[in-house]
């Protein structure tokens, strides 16, 4: 074989090698507008074993900054930081610090030497690093639904709060606190947690004023059947419908579908709508 022959092949083969290692080695950094695949990292002080997305962050915002102990921008950073976790922990915002190259301070000294009262990940394996931004320090924000909204390299504590406030509006709010949210509650004021809807009339039973009875239909004002057990409208539910307005009984379950005429409102042209039911049967 020719020298110029191995030689080429040897460009060749290098070549491919190279070319392996690039694309082993290139990281694709999350961008605006990303969907963030769960991670995490251990959390070495203010916090036990491991910190993981997709268990901690359901309807919240995360907030997260990648850091180096030995940068004084990120030393000024800390306690500002500190600031937005009291700011914002309790309006449904993660605020986390992820620190890498532990020489200057431990985890445990950055802490205590800085305030910081929220949890610290270590990120000196570049676990987060490698996916958010290699740049010291990176600033993430993730809205509550897991899309990147805001990343930067450097300090910028006023655009980091102002795409935390944008994060706010992405958060579906849970009235009750029964670990379910607004828009899909059927019974937002009062907490069920299991959802339990018995007459499938779309109120759980927990605010169902009229207790789960599928007999209540409009003009069937007192909810009896007859003997058949089909819905039964007559003049009884007329001398009903009149003692719930004469009588103002706004919490009764009748009066919650009396309003035959859908004027919004329970009064002596519901009693004409309904006797013009009875009469026209």
């Amino acid at each position: 074989m020719s020298v110029l022959l191995l030689i080429m092949k040897l460009f060749f083969y290098l070549s491919i090698l190279l070319n392996i290692t690039l694309d082993f080695t290139y990281a694709q950094f999350y961008e605006v507008g990303d969907t963030v695949n769960n991670f995490g990292a251990e959390i070495c002080v203010n916090g036990e074993d491991t910190w993981d997305y997709e268990e901690t962050s359901f309807n919240k915002v995360v907030y997260l900054s990648i850091f180096a102990t030995w940068w004084g921008g990120c030393q000024t950073e800390a306690p500002e930081l500190e600031e937005l976790s009291n700011l914002y922990s309790e309006q449904g915002v993660i605020i986390l610090s992820a620190g890498k190259d532990w020489d200057t301070y431990s985890c445990v000294e950055w802490a205590q030497e800085f305030g910081i009262t929220f949890p610290i990940l270590d990120d000196d394996s570049d676990s987060l690093s490698s996916i958010f931004g290699s740049s010291i320090p990176t600033n993430i924000v993730i809205d509550a639904n897991k899309q990147v909204i805001f990343t930067s390299s450097g300090h910028n504590l006023t655009a980091v709060q102002e795409a935390i406030e944008e994060g706010l509006l992405t958060i579906i709010p849970d009235s009750d606190n029964d670990g379910i949210l607004d828009n899909i509650d059927n019974c937002l004021d009062i907490p069920n947690g299991e959802q339990i809807d018995s007459d499938s009339d779309g109120i759980g039973d927990e605010c169902d004023i009229c207790d789960n009875l599928n007999i209540w239909l409009d003009a069937n004002i007192n909810g009896d059947l007859n003997i058949d057990d089909s819905y039964d409208i007559d003049i009884f539910d007329l001398l009903r419908l009149t003692d719930l307005i004469l009588n103002n009984l706004e919490n009764d379950c009748g009066y919650a579908i009396a309003d035959l005429n859908g004027d919004n409102n329970v009064n002596i042209f519901d009693v004409i709508t309904l006797a013009q039911i009875i009469i026209n049967g």
